[in-house]
């Protein structure tokens, strides 16, 4: 196990007290939990990006044709039809 000395603020000191609840008040393994899911969650997501690597350079490519062929709208139009 490695000591590490970490400052929160505030929000993220409340939220650590809510979590390390579920572990009987304990910080530490709290803090273990939540970085062992979210190598879980970044390892998933790694997975399904793998996944749509050909549909996502299919959509890219397309957008870049479109570009080059003129077929784009200007920011500015964009935000004039949307309202914004």
């Amino acid at each position: 196990m490695v000591a590490r000395k970490i400052e929160l603020d505030d929000d993220a000191s409340k939220i650590l007290d809510s979590m390390a609840s579920a572990y009987g008040g304990n910080e530490s393994l709290a803090i273990s939990e939540l970085l062992r899911a979210h190598e879980t969650i970044e390892s998933l997501l790694d997975r399904l990006e793998a996944g749509q690597d050909a549909a996502l350079a299919a959509q890219k490519e397309r957008a870049e044709r479109g570009f080059r062929e003129g077929r784009s709208t200007s920011w500015q139009e964009v935000k004039r039809q949307n309202g914004l």
